[in-house]
């Protein structure tokens, strides 16, 4: 591998070095019916908003609730996550035209 690309890697693992929290899957926002008898909501059909964190355990489709004082906190890791996919998918394909010579065919 060149010098360059070298020292552009390690820009990079400086950038992922400073990536904290870190998660794989994804958030959303649902509505279900809650426990409560005589809830206004509930008997309006609208439900209770609430977030659920989703993500892949040995194949399995899994999902955990997130209380909303933690919603920013598991977006940032959520994004974070997704950052460090983009950084290993790049330097997996720089490193492989590295290898070839062609690196600077690009």
């Amino acid at each position: 591998m060149k010098t360059s690309s070298r020292k552009n890697l390690e820009g990079e693992l400086g950038k992922l070095a400073e990536a904290f929290p870190l998660a794989k899957g994804s958030m959303t926002a649902t509505h279900s019916p809650c426990t409560r008898k005589n809830c206004k909501l509930c008997a309006e059909g609208k439900g209770h908003a609430k977030l659920i964190f989703t993500y892949r355990d040995e194949g399995k489709l899994k999902g955990l609730y997130v209380r909303p004082e933690h919603e920013k906190l598991v977006r940032l890791a959520i994004e974070n996550g997704r950052m460090v996919e983009r950084f290993l998918a790049a330097n997996g394909r720089s490193l492989v035209l590295a290898l070839r010579g062609e690196a600077d065919a690009e």
